[in-house]
């Protein structure tokens, strides 16, 4: 981002060229499209530049619409702007607009009539063009049919309805022709929305029909127009009618499909997309801001409905956790902010008082954990004091309101389901809400009567309010006996929320031997009643499972707990029966236990010498546990992986917490360690669970993800661990692992993971040069200092030159990438890389001009030669002398060098080398090859001891 001196648009232009410069695409996006929010109404010309380059940068992003938009920019102030209509072609290409972009195409050709690139571009546009038209008559007619057996009645029975409207989904899934001509003007609208509707229409039918509608939707001009279709004379009606789709049907499936098209009515009005990690435009969100208005408005509204259903509120929470936050990439600053002055956050704050025991409009236990998340992330975008001073005094006048009845059951309930919210999300105003004596009061109180509901609300109180080991000793002195009554209820809802508590308190000093906060042994008591709870699937529902597994999570720390777990297969078995019934609701729960039993939580490098110091001056030092050394730890990981916890782990993903996703890629990763067991985790759904971590975790979340997925590729056939388009879609993840800033051995398997992609085809080769990879790994390929990194990144970029357009820029002049394939060659000590490097000499020394230009441009190439002619690994001088061979056979003047210098005696005497040398077998062959070259040039001429030899077919040296 630019410095605090950067202030006018001409800066961030410039700033947003060199971005340009570097290939940094994003960086130069967002540098033009804040100058244009900068440029003023009298420099026409600079905003005419920033949106012709902004039009560039958004091609090269693969945003194609908005790329056209921004080139029509351009050519309503001048419509002669060859280069603006060029770039509006090639964006236009991409949308399968094809009569446009010819149009554009042939207007620039007129303007620039000896430009190559538009030259090239007609011919290619005026083909595509009339196949397109081919096509699109046989769409049109495809469509049509479909069309009268889904809407016009002619469907022999619903079983071909439901075939033809599964066909209109697959035409429009096909192509943007296909999709316009489902579109179909608009007209699909008011039939899908006819058929949703009707009582008659099955849900199978419904859910199909709402793709259909989504499909088309995806084209942002689509979008806009679907959401004012509905109702022309009143826009927001028509934003609600489009919204409360979501109520239309109870299905998940109808419920999640309808979400996806309010998401695309936000990208649509703010021009961006999170899949491509495209920021909105605020210019475009400016023009637009009344829809997003309307849109915001109407999904505020069904919070709190009580004719909308319990799943529908779940995903309006989740629709504004993925778009109310300008700071997680939603829509421009200001809204979120706007939302919290306002109604929505208290709106928000009724909803978390809200709980299944006690409720004024639906609401499941999952509905907090939604609404957590959304909490938390919404006090995170309030970036400034200011903006933060809003949320807290909206959050303490609401939380005031409540305390003033805080002697009602009814507002006790509401009290305690707050905090437990915040005590979830935002954790430290939870906190600063918690730790009062009115409240601890009347926690203690609901706990210790015997009213069911208030005593289970309570525990659940007690355990999310020990956040800190110090706590935790003040709830064992004060609250222990509390949690204990509780405990020996006969509600198995209070009992199992007493139980968590108490394993809180348990696990409040970690995995530090010496601050264990209760008597040995009572830890595993404790487990075993987690187990009773969890085993039991046919008396205990989901929730109080998810609650005992909640307990079991804190207990994990406890070494000797984790080897009780792992040896207990019928445990382990219940955990994944867990994971499938509650999904997302013990997400956290169930992957900290998953990462507590691998190890694979962060833990801070020890320094020895500052231990012994600590231990001098009497301070506390963290012991280990002797069952928490490495191979107890691999014991667990296969028993994990063996009972299914990555069968458990894909049943548990789909969660907006961010912190729950990278739990889950730290335990992603211990299973990935060893790779005997790495084609199970493939087989069970590990690799498409790995890469949505990539797209969804925190950043040390995605990193750990994208290593997980480098371990699964390291030493499988990649046709196997990733197959079909899976091989295209690790590649970025795997990129940009290759980073300084990552771990050595993190780099390292990705470099050999991309080893093994690059081997599979010039298309997944392209797709490593798409997202600009090459410099990276040539920057490991320069480290001197890392023998490992240097001779994977070798591998990798061997493989790459099988690529044309790679080894091209290898061996055309400027840069000095020939030279260290040679040098490496005969210089490396490492085995490894000396055998690479010389593969590498091979393939270049049979690329044109590449004798030539080692002749000018190494001096000392006669000295390598010979290096490598006399290497002492035979492999490598066989692949040597193989290239050698080859600039010979073809280069003259090279040949002619060779024979004049020390370096043909040297291949004289390989030839020479005899049976006592049959590890060189190959390199006297190699070497052979090299002398009849230079034979056949007239070079030289063979001996009578030569002929002698070949004619009887044996050597003349005595051999020692």
């Amino acid at each position: 981002s630019m410095t605090a001196a950067v202030v006018s648009a001409e800066d961030l232009k410039d700033a947003g060229n060199e971005a340009v410069k570097r290939a940094n695409w994003h960086e130069a996006l967002e540098h033009y499209t804040e100058a244009l929010q900068l440029v003023s109404s009298d420099e026409a010309a600079l905003r005419l530049t920033l949106y012709r380059n902004r039009s560039l940068v958004r091609i090269k992003l693969d945003e194609f619409e908005g790329a056209e938009a921004d080139c029509t920019e351009v050519l309503e102030r001048d419509g002669a702007d060859a280069k603006a209509l060029y770039r509006r072609a090639l964006a236009r290409e991409q949308l399968d607009k094809l009569g446009g972009a010819l149009l554009d195409c042939k207007e620039a050709l007129r303007l620039s009539p000896h430009d190559k690139a538009l030259q090239d571009m007609f011919p290619r546009l005026a083909k595509a063009n009339n196949e397109l038209l081919k096509k699109t008559n046989s769409m049109e007619h495809r469509v049509n049919e479909m069309h009268k057996l889904v809407f016009d009645g002619k469907a022999k029975d619903a079983e071909q309805r439901m075939t033809a409207i599964n066909n209109i989904l697959v035409l429009a899934r096909e192509s943007e022709t296909g999709a316009l001509r489902v579109w179909n003007e608009g007209r699909i609208v008011p039939q899908v929305l006819h058929a949703i509707m009707s009582p008659e229409t099955s849900e199978e039918f419904a859910v199909a029909a709402i793709r259909v509608l989504d499909e088309v939707c995806k084209n942002h001009s689509r979008a806009m127009r679907l959401m004012a279709m509905v109702n022309k004379e009143d826009g927001a009606k028509s934003v609600q009618a489009i919204v409360r789709l979501l109520c239309a049907r109870p299905t998940k499936e109808f419920v999640d499909a309808t979400g996806l098209i309010v998401q695309r009515l936000f990208n649509a009005t703010t021009r961006m997309d999170r899949q491509k990690e495209i920021k909105p435009d605020p210019e475009w969100a400016e023009a637009n801001k009344v829809w997003i208005i309307r849109i915001i408005l109407e999904l505020q509204s069904m919070l709190t409905d009580r004719n909308v259903t319990a799943m529908v509120r779940e995903t309006v929470i989740d629709l504004f956790v993925k778009n109310l936050m300008h700071m997680d990439g939603g829509i421009p600053r200001g809204w979120s902010w706007r939302f919290v002055e306002e109604r929505g956050l208290l709106t928000l704050l009724d909803v978390a008082t809200q709980s299944p025991e006690q409720s004024d409009y639906p609401v499941t236990h999952e509905t907090r954990q939604h609404l957590a998340i959304c909490l938390s992330r919404l006090h995170d975008d309030m970036v400034f004091d200011t903006k933060r001073t809003i949320f807290s005094d909206r959050l303490n006048l609401f939380f005031n309101n409540l305390m003033s009845r805080n002697n009602e059951r009814e507002f006790q309930i509401k009290i305690a389901n707050m905090l437990c919210t915040m005590l979830q999300g935002p954790v430290d105003l939870g906190i600063s809400l918690v730790t009062n004596d009115q409240i601890t009061a009347m926690m203690l109180q609901m706990a210790s009567g015997e009213d069911k509901v208030l005593q289970s609300v309570a525990a659940e109180l007690i355990v999310l309010s020990v956040v800190k080991h110090e706590r935790a000793s003040n709830i064992l002195k004060n609250g222990l006996p509390i949690l204990r009554k509780l405990y020996d209820s006969d509600d198995a809802n209070v009992k199992v929320r007493a139980l968590v508590g108490l394993c809180k308190c348990a696990s409040a000093g970690g995995d530090d031997l010496s601050k264990s906060t209760m008597q040995e042994g009572a830890s595993l008591k404790l487990a075993q009643t987690c187990k009773k709870f969890l085993l039991d699937v046919n008396t205990f529902p989901v929730d109080v499972r998810r609650f005992a597994c909640e307990g079991l999570s804190y207990l994990s720390l406890d070494a000797d707990v984790k080897e009780w777990i792992v040896e207990d297969p019928l445990l382990l078995q219940a955990l994944l029966i867990l994971a499938k019934s509650a999904g997302a609701l013990c997400v956290y729960t169930l992957a900290q236990i998953y990462v507590n039993l691998t190890n694979s939580y962060e833990k801070p490098k020890v320094d020895e010498a500052m231990v012994k110091l600590a231990q001098f001056a009497k301070h506390h030092v963290p012991e280990t546990h002797p069952l928490d050394l490495e191979e107890h730890i691999e014991k667990r990981v296969r028993a994990l992986v063996s009972e299914g916890a990555v069968a458990a782990c894909v049943a548990i993903h789909k969660t907006e917490s961010k912190n729950a996703l990278e739990l889950i890629a730290r335990a992603m990763l211990a299973f990935a360690e060893f790779e005997d067991i790495r084609g199970k985790i493939i087989a069970e759904g590990g690799t498409p669970l790995l890469l949505h971590l990539t797209k969804n975790a925190t950043g040390e979340g995605k990193i750990k993800a994208a290593h997980a997925i480098a371990r699964l590729g390291m030493k499988a056939d990649p046709d196997i661990a990733f197959p079909g388009q899976r091989a295209y879609e690790v590649v970025k993840p795997l990129v940009e692992l290759l980073h300084p800033d990552v771990e050595g051995k993190a780099n390292y398997d990705a470099l050999v993971t991309l080893t093994n992609l690059a081997s599979k085809s010039d298309s997944v080769r392209k797709r490593i040069i798409k997202e600009r990879a090459a410099p990276k790994i040539e920057e490991f390929w320069f480290m001197i200092e890392h023998e490992h990194l240097r001779a994977a990144a070798a591998e990798l970029l061997l493989n790459m030159m099988f690529l044309e357009e790679y080894c091209a820029g290898v061996v055309k002049k400027g840069t000095d990438k020939l030279k260290l394939w040679i040098l490496y060659a005969s210089e490396a000590e490492d085995e490894r890389l000396a055998r690479t490097s010389a593969a590498g000499f091979v393939l270049l020394s049979e690329e044109e001009g590449v004798a030539a230009r080692i002749m000018d441009e190494i001096g000392s190439w006669r000295d390598c030669f010979q290096e490598i002619a006399m290497h002492e690994d035979p492999e490598t001088q066989r692949r040597g002398l193989m290239a050698m061979a080859n600039l010979m056979e073809r280069d003259e003047k090279m040949c002619a060098e060779i024979v004049a210098c020390e370096l043909f005696r040297v291949m004289v005497a390989i030839t020479k080398l005899g049976r006592m040398n049959d590890q060189r077998k190959q390199s006297m062959e190699e070497a052979k090859r090299c002398l009849a070259a230079a034979e056949a040039k007239g070079l030289i001429t063979a001996t009578e001891r030569e002929m002698y030899e070949r004619t009887n077919n044996m050597s003349t040296v005595v051999e020692e």
